[in-house]
């Protein structure tokens, strides 16, 4: 009896430990729908209405709107240069003029560059959490060329699973086509997007993986498709702006100067001179109030708050959509030097990731392979290591750089770090969002460049007039 006793104790400690913020929910306290069941149905449930609603607040919240504003332009800026990697200078500059007229006039619809069709990319794909992109060769010229498809064109009620009955046959969830062996083999496409005028309503087309470049997040293993990432803040967004709309009205009633005349003893009679309704202010006018009456005004202290616990909410938006408050909201009179330059460090590694796991590997590679493609099977481009030496024929994509906040503090650093063999020029040209050997190409055709460097030696060795 004395084991078992103990045994009761040590199971009742070791759910107490468990339940102390009642994560099991056996005592009620914590709702019972409060849990991810299985991530990915439920990712895929909610996805497209998700995007529908963060949609919606992009294009009327003002802060919602400012967020994807500046992440789009951080993470793409005016498009991204390409740096082919051939040691051939010859098919190296082939492959440039070639990425050059290609990013002059990528879209299918013609007449925009590809830092514009980019930018609609990274826009999707902070809406809709995914953008679909269409690699189609124009026929005349044999030339690629990019078509952007909405996430609605992918069928996302089409789902055949195999349930490993039916051989080789594939499964097919929310439109996207998987092998045997779990790899995406094709996608299930709507010609036009469901929601444009006089949409065709024919039935979704299958179209092979190899054509369609799929950017989004996977946020959980085995998921197809993808959520918007403001989809966590979306509801405090609405919180805001219904919290907004209150304020504002509040403080036209409190601008109306209204009063509420009340009847305290219940015995005043009313007619035409004391009817309550017939009492008003105007500036600089006297009220003869009729007897047992008092005059009551709206409260207005509690208004003195409201703006903090606005600014909070909209720290907490921020927070879970990546940009730093002060940058989304406009807001430079709170920020000091060092905290904003510890929350631009912190926004600049998120961009980067996104440009080197989502634009640059899910994208722009497959797009810059295609064109090398595309210029060898034409016949433009001789190529005879094509097949033999493949790592020949990729490039390294540079994205615009960040502006430093202090350039001349920030040009001594790159010097310093040059001439402590910490950074090399190339990195820091690189960083930039140049190509080197376009900048020493411009450096060796400018004739006063040696009198500026001397010139430069001499400033930086200079110091600073707010340190001395």
């Amino acid at each position: 009896m004395g084991i078992i006793k103990r045994a009761r104790h040590a199971v009742r400690a070791f759910t107490r430990a468990f339940n102390g913020y009642d994560l099991t929910g056996n005592n009620g306290r914590w709702p019972a729908a409060y849990m991810l069941n299985a991530p990915i149905s439920q990712q895929l449930a909610a996805g497209r209405l998700a995007s529908r609603k963060v949609g919606h607040q992009v294009e009327n919240n003002s802060l919602m709107s400012s967020i994807v504003q500046h992440a789009v332009t951080a993470a793409v800026g005016d498009g991204p240069s390409v740096r082919p990697a051939h040691p051939d200078p010859e098919i190296s500059a082939h492959l440039q003029r070639a990425w050059n007229k290609f990013y002059n006039d990528c879209s299918i619809e013609g007449g925009q560059s590809l830092g514009g069709y980019v930018a609609r990319v990274a826009r999707a794909l902070f809406i809709d959490g995914e953008s679909f992109n269409q690699l189609v060769t124009d026929p005349q010229t044999m030339r690629l060329k990019l078509r952007l498809l909405s996430a609605d064109q992918i069928d996302a009620s089409k789902t055949i699973p195999s349930l490993g009955m039916t051989g080789d046959a594939p499964m097919i969830i929310a439109g996207v086509e998987f092998d045997s062996d779990g790899r995406i083999v094709a996608y299930w496409i709507f010609r036009q997007p469901p929601d444009s005028p006089w949409a065709s309503v024919e039935p979704a087309a299958r179209v092979s993986a190899l054509d369609v470049c799929h950017v989004f997040e996977p946020r959980f293993p085995g998921v197809p498709r993808g959520i918007s990432p403001l989809t966590s803040v979306a509801p405090l967004a609405m919180e805001l702006d219904q919290a907004l709309d209150a304020a504002v009205v509040k403080m036209k009633v409190t601008a109306l100067m209204s009063m509420i005349i009340r009847d305290v003893d219940g015995h005043v009679p009313l007619d035409g001179t004391t009817d309550p309704a017939s009492l008003h202010l105007e500036p600089g006018a006297t009220l003869r109030l009729p007897p047992g009456t008092d005059v009551t005004f709206p409260p207005v202290a509690e208004m003195s708050t409201v703006a903090e616990v606005m600014t909070h909410i909209e720290r907490l938006i921020c927070a879970g959509s990546g940009v730093p408050y002060f940058l989304a909201a406009g807001d430079l009179a709170s920020v000091n030097f060092s905290a904003g330059k510890l929350g631009m460090a912190n926004f600049q590694r998120r961009v980067k990731a996104i440009q080197a796991n989502h634009l640059v590997a899910q994208l722009l590679n497959r797009v810059w392979d295609r064109l090398v493609l595309l210029e060898v099977l034409s016949g433009r481009m001789r190529a005879p290591d094509y097949e033999t030496n493949p790592e020949h024929y990729t490039a390294q994509f540079l994205f615009p750089g960040w502006a430093p906040i202090d350039e001349l503090k920030a040009a001594k650093a790159n010097t310093l770090n040059i001439a402590a063999k910490v950074k090399s020029r190339a990195e820091i040209i690189s960083e930039g969002g140049r190509d080197p050997a376009d900048v020493d190409a411009e450096i060796e055709a400018d004739p006063f460049a040696d009198d500026l460097a001397a010139s430069a030696n001499n400033i930086t060795s200079q110091p600073d007039l707010e340190n001395a």
